[in-house]
């Protein structure tokens, strides 16, 4: 648990350093900077990359509300041993599977093509 958190700080003190950077620039430039910073980082990142990114910055925010360990469907604490094979979890197994079995039933429902 606590390398995890360590591993969570240390990107959100990055998020914290960028933000503080930008606000110190006119809006027009934090604007500007930040639609090119975007697009940089999507041209070089693939979906699952993509993906992996927002999950983090979700647990970061858990994190900073007090949240994170918490499963944002049922409520219920996550496994700690969760937590430490996937540090971005935001569902306990039990609602992560229900979730998985609904997914994979959807996708057998649609009409082939």
């Amino acid at each position: 648990m606590r390398r995890r958190r360590e591993l969570l700080l240390r990107y959100r003190d990055e998020l914290d350093r960028a933000d503080e950077e930008l606000s110190e620039r006119q809006p027009e430039d934090v604007q500007r900077a930040t639609e090119l910073w975007d697009a940089t980082v999507l041209a070089h990142l693939g979906e699952s990359d993509a993906r992996a990114l927002l999950e983090v910055v979700q647990a970061l925010r858990r994190l900073d509300t007090g949240d994170y360990g918490v499963c944002v469907t049922c409520g219920e604490d996550i496994a700690p041993a969760r937590l430490d094979a996937l540090p971005t979890a935001a569902t306990c197994i039990e609602c992560a599977t229900i979730g998985d079995r609904d997914r994979r039933h959807r996708r057998d429902l649609r009409p082939s093509a």
